[in-house]
C-alpha cells in the first residue's frame, strides 16, 4: 500500500457530490476525517466501501455550530475542504448558521494551523435568498456584486 500523502478534513463527507472528493482523495492516498452528523448512520455506509477507505478515512460526528465538535476531526490535518452547512428548517434560517458554521471551521484551522482551507458552496447561497432582486440573473458575477457590497441587505 502507498503512504499516505496527507491528512485532510473533508466537512458534510456524506453528501453525494462531497463524497466524490472524498473518494478522489482517497485514491490520492490522503489520510481522509470526515464529518457527518452521526456516523454509524447506515447512510454513510457508501463511504466505508470505497477504495482506501478502511485504512485512510475516519468518520467523525460533527456539528457545525458546536464549535468543540470540530476540533477532534481537524486536528492534525493539513487541509480542511469545507463544504457542509447547517440544514435550516426555513429558507430564512439558512445564512446565520451556515456563516456561523464556516466561521467556527476557520476558527480552529487557524488554531490548529491548517495550511490550506477550500470554502465549497452551492447554488443555495444565493438561489434560496428571499430578498433577491426580482429578475436579477443568477451568476458568478453574483459574489462580485457581494463583494462590493452591492446588495446593501447583507450588513
Amino acid at each position: 500500500m502507498a503512504q499516505a500523502t496527507g491528512k485532510v478534513c473533508v466537512t458534510g463527507a456524506g453528501g453525494y457530490l462531497v463524497s466524490w472528493v472524498v473518494k478522489q482523495l482517497l485514491s490520492n492516498n490522503y489520510t481522509v476525517h470526515g464529518t457527518v452528523r452521526q456516523p454509524e448512520n447506515a447512510k454513510y455506509a457508501h463511504l466505508n466501501q470505497l477504495e482506501g477507505a478502511s485504512h485512510n478515512l475516519q468518520l467523525f460526528k460533527a456539528d457545525l455550530l458546536d464549535y468543540d465538535s470540530l476540533c477532534s476531526a481537524i486536528a492534525g490535518c493539513t487541509g480542511v475542504f469545507h463544504d457542509a452547512s447547517p440544514v435550516p428548517t426555513t429558507v430564512v434560517e439558512v445564512i446565520e448558521p451556515a456563516v456561523k458554521g464556516t466561521l467556527n471551521v476557520l476558527k480552529v484551522c487557524v488554531e490548529t494551523k491548517v495550511k490550506r482551507v477550500i470554502v465549497v458552496s452551492s447554488r443555495g447561497a444565493v438561489a434560496f435568498n428571499p430578498r433577491w432582486l426580482v429578475g436579477q440573473i443568477k451568476d458568478e458575477a453574483c459574489w462580485q456584486r457581494l463583494k462590493e457590497g452591492t446588495y446593501a441587505w447583507l450588513t
